[in-house]
């Protein structure tokens, strides 16, 4: 047997398995024009996503499950790119999440979200720099429209940013780190 591709599977599975879970704490998230983008559950009742997906007060959150349920904007900040919405409905998993400091130049990553109608679609790639105290990570990732708001999670499953933009072909994403600071200036973090 070529221990090679038992190899290559394994990292399949492995990969495959990590997938599975981030779709169940990845939503679609709509606006009143008709835009969608994605969000992360962080918390019971918390939705994560990027600002330029919360463009009203209420929006339509579907869960993997197919569960729909008005989100209510909480907080938003234009210039970090960063929202967070209010769900009042029964749901699965929460994010696990893992500060972004330390993350090291070639670690590979996987984001998830809904591009092009899509739900739970999945991209990887690998951490184009070292991580410092920046809000922004890039990653060699192919990100599309309709991840934005979605995780960026480490091969362990771990969130560490939410994806926002491409910068110069580059994924971009918000710092898990960079998250909590916003939430626990609205009084959202869990420490409040």
């Amino acid at each position: 047997m070529n221990r090679n591709s038992q190899v290559g599977i394994s990292l399949s599975e492995a990969i495959s398995k990590v997938a599975a879970d981030m779709r169940e704490i990845t939503v679609k998230v709509s606006g009143s024009n008709g835009r969608h983008g994605s969000g992360t559950v962080w918390r019971q009742g918390l939705i994560v996503t990027n600002a330029h997906v919360a463009n009203s007060e209420v929006h339509d959150v579907e869960f993997a499950t197919g569960l729909r349920a008005p989100g209510w904007l909480l907080a938003r900040d234009g210039e970090l790119d960063l929202a967070a919405l209010a769900v009042s409905a029964p749901f699965g998993p929460i994010a696990a999440i893992r500060s972004a400091d330390g993350l090291r130049a070639g670690e590979m990553v996987l984001a998830l979200g809904n591009p092009f109608d899509g739900q739970g679609s999945i991209t990887t790639g690998i951490v184009h720099c070292s991580v410092s105290k920046s809000p922004r990570l890039l990653a060699d990732i192919r990100l599309a429209p309709g991840y934005s708001g979605g995780p960026l999670a480490e091969t362990s499953g771990a969130v560490i940013g939410i994806n926002s933009m491409i910068v110069e072909s580059l994924g971009c994403a918000i710092t898990s780190d960079a998250v909590e600071e916003f939430l626990s200036r609205f009084y959202l973090s869990e420490a409040a």
